[in-house]
């Protein structure tokens, strides 16, 4: 994941466009000074810059926007194709890609690079072409590097830099994309074990001075401490990612998230407990905020989509021919979606069915299971560094039990430290015992726990019907809808309106 946020984070230069200096104005500032300029009488192109400044500023805030950043990027893709420019479409459909790639939208990618390539390709030769193409082919590497072809990535991020040498030295407008590629280029030599080669080209992206992107270094400073932590420099690499982790500037919560786990990653291997119990700790509480950003920047870009589509339709109703046409398809489409909606819905219904079949197995095991307490196996096959006492894992695993049967772990504030203390043990413990007995880490092993009791409670009590998802999501022990639906479709397989639709047609049936 380090890959795809270093090389996809920044939307300055992907518009092709002059940025205000971030040294004298603050990404704040912009957008206030865009709003108000929006508001004013101002030319299509002129309104196409400014939304592509205030997609780059919503990046760089104190606490990243990625759906307003979205918004703005898909509002400049309007202005683009309203004046059919073709170097503005071949400049907002590569910004598009770039940020469906930041937001790990694999889907959505290529369509949009496509795009921009067929526009880029009918520009004149020269300075824009070279730049468009270059920057098309960093996109393309950032692509087959997410599948991890590194081998192909390197080759387009070698490409892109012969597009970027036929430009010249690097200025104010392409700097960023000459940094691009040769910290992609390290990326992949990191990725392919070619430490060296990796350090070679992650230091020369730092050497180059872009005061307009500043943060982009921290960055390369996060994968030089994966070059040295795969040369068991661990030292070296703590000291890389806490230099930046003390930094004020430093407000980018996804990439703090990486930062964490290489962290923990390097303290583990020294066998630090303290520091790897407390940046566990951070990640922890870190990671359900980015997770909540991603999903309302993708609903977003969708809902964004399906608005330009229809707007698109309307705007075509005077054509009587076309709207024949129209008819004919979405009758042939209805009937096709009205085929797919029955077979989905059968789908649905064998999980809905599987999932209470095995909820209910699993009662039934708890009742008739004895309650004495299960002295833990010694387990050979598996050494972990942390090694938990046999005495301290039963006590855990005893607590575990009656902790099962009551509803605290509905509480959406109980994190492993939090759980430790009630256990009297120390989160260390508490979640090697976990990950061993239960076969899945923390908070997996939460989110079971509380998608099984609130569909219990919707399968056993009818009133549960008529509440709203996100009263079943608070009931749960969830902080967020979105958060909620995602898990429960993991653990069940069908969303909870599914779930409720399923269950009022079994009481119904009764």
């Amino acid at each position: 994941m380090s890959f795809c946020f270093g090389q996809k984070q920044n939307q300055e230069d992907l518009a092709g466009s002059e940025t205000l200096d971030k040294s004298k104005i603050s990404p704040e500032q912009i957008i206030e000074q865009s709003i108000k300029k929006l508001e004013q009488p101002i030319s299509d192109e002129e309104k196409y810059e400014v939304r592509m400044k205030m997609a780059d500023a919503y990046l760089k805030i104190k606490k990243p926007d990625f759906a307003r950043s979205t918004e703005m990027l898909f509002k400049a893709k309007e202005i683009a194709e309203k004046l059919d420019d073709t170097k503005l479409k071949a400049k907002i459909y590569g910004s598009i890609a770039n940020q469906y790639s930041f937001l790990n939208f694999p889907e959505k990618i290529k369509p949009y690079l496509d795009l921009s390539r067929q526009e880029v390709d009918k520009l004149p030769n020269g300075y824009e072409k070279n730049y468009l193409t270059a920057r098309l082919y960093i996109e393309y590497g950032n692509l087959e590097a997410d599948k991890e072809n590194f081998l192909v990535a390197k080759k387009d991020y070698q490409k892109a830099l012969k597009f970027l040498g036929n430009i010249g030295n690097p200025n104010k407008k392409n700097i960023f994309q000459f940094r691009r590629a040769f910290y992609n280029m390290g990326v992949s030599y990191a990725y392919l074990k070619q430490n060296d080669s990796a350090e070679y080209f992650l230091n020369k992206a730092l050497a180059i001075r872009d005061n307009e992107n500043k943060e982009f270094k921290y960055f390369i400073y996060n994968n030089l401490a994966k070059v040295y932590a795969g040369r068991n420099e661990h030292q070296r690499a703590i000291d890389s990612l806490e230099v930046v982790l003390k930094e004020e500037a430093f407000k980018d919560n996804r990439l703090r998230a990486d930062m964490y786990k290489k962290l923990i990653a390097s303290y583990k291997s020294l066998n630090n407990k303290e520091k790897y119990i407390e940046y566990s700790e951070k990640l922890l509480e870190l990671e359900p905020d980015v997770k909540d950003n991603n999903l309302r920047a993708i609903n977003t870009a969708v809902s964004e989509e399906q608005r330009n589509l229809l707007e698109k339709i309307s705007d075509k109703e005077g054509h009587n021919n076309l709207l024949i046409v129209g008819c004919g398809l979405l009758i042939l489409v209805g009937g096709i979606f009205i085929l797919f909606i029955n077979q989905k819905r059968k789908k649905e219904k064998l999980l809905y069915q599987s999932f209470i079949s095995n909820l209910e197995k699993q009662e039934v095991e708890e009742t008739e299971k004895p309650k004495e307490i299960i002295q833990p196996e010694i387990e050979e096959k598996e050494k972990t560094t942390f090694s938990v006492p046999s005495s301290a894992e039963a006590m855990i695993l005893e607590k575990l039990e009656k902790f099962e049967e009551t509803a605290k772990f509905t509480n959406p504030k109980l994190t492993v430290a939090s759980l430790a203390v009630m256990f009297k043990t120390n989160p260390t413990y508490l979640s090697e015992t976990i990950k061993k007995h239960k076969e899945k880490n923390f908070n997996n092993y939460l989110n079971e726990l509380r998608i099984n009791y609130i569909c219990k409670q919707i399968n056993e009590r009818p009133e549960f019907l008529n509440y709203k998802i996100s009263y079943l999501a608070e009931e749960a022990g969830f902080s967020s809808h979105s958060a909620f639906t995602t898990v429960f479709k993991n653990i069940t397989g069908i969303s909870p309106s599914v779930f409720l639709r399923e269950t009022e047609k079994k009481y119904k049936n009764i």
